[in-house]
């Protein structure tokens, strides 16, 4: 009858993420920030699927274009700015502890800065909202020039970064 019907679904749960979509897109990035620091945004995108170790179409499935794995690792990198900001709050050195954390993240903020790459706006605000306060923090204890900006930051974090990593 239709009531039983109705029962069997009420139990079951709508859409439920299945655990292994969750572990392939965790295994997806990992692979791909480890081959873009190594051989550059321009990798293959089917050795990030080996390295991953799943088939170039669970790779597209979840990732449709390049840019989307870029985005994914940015905004991975920049939750755990947002974790390392909010743990160190109120504290002046705040701001160099963020700027050590972004030049040993994988991936750096460099495709924030890259015109020729369509990124969504959000990255930046964000980006720019994780910055503000340590970077304010930070001119007010004078370890930094008080006209240096979030976008200064981003170019610094970069040239460091390549200084550092080549």
């Amino acid at each position: 009858s239709m009531s039983v019907l109705n029962k069997k679904q009420e139990s079951a749960p709508i859409f439920p993420v299945r655990r292994d979509v969750l572990r392939h897109r965790a295994a997806l990035l990992d692979a791909a920030a480890r081959i873009f620091a190594e051989s550059g945004m321009d990798a293959p995108l089917g050795d990030i699927a080996l390295a991953a170790g799943v088939g170039r179409t669970t790779l597209h499935r979840h990732f449709p274009e390049r840019i989307d794995i870029v985005v994914a690792l940015l905004n991975r990198n920049l939750d755990a700015l947002e974790t390392l900001a909010t743990e160190s709050a109120g504290d002046s050195d705040c701001l160099l502890k963020l700027i050590a954390a972004m030049i040993d993240q994988d991936v750096d903020v460099a495709p924030l800065l890259d015109n020729d790459l369509i990124m969504p706006t959000t990255l930046l605000a964000r980006f720019v909202k994780i910055c503000t306060e340590p970077l304010e923090a930070a001119r007010r204890a004078g370890i930094v020039r008080t006209d240096l900006s979030e976008t200064d930051l981003l170019d610094l974090t970069v040239m460091a970064g390549s200084s550092l990593k080549r």
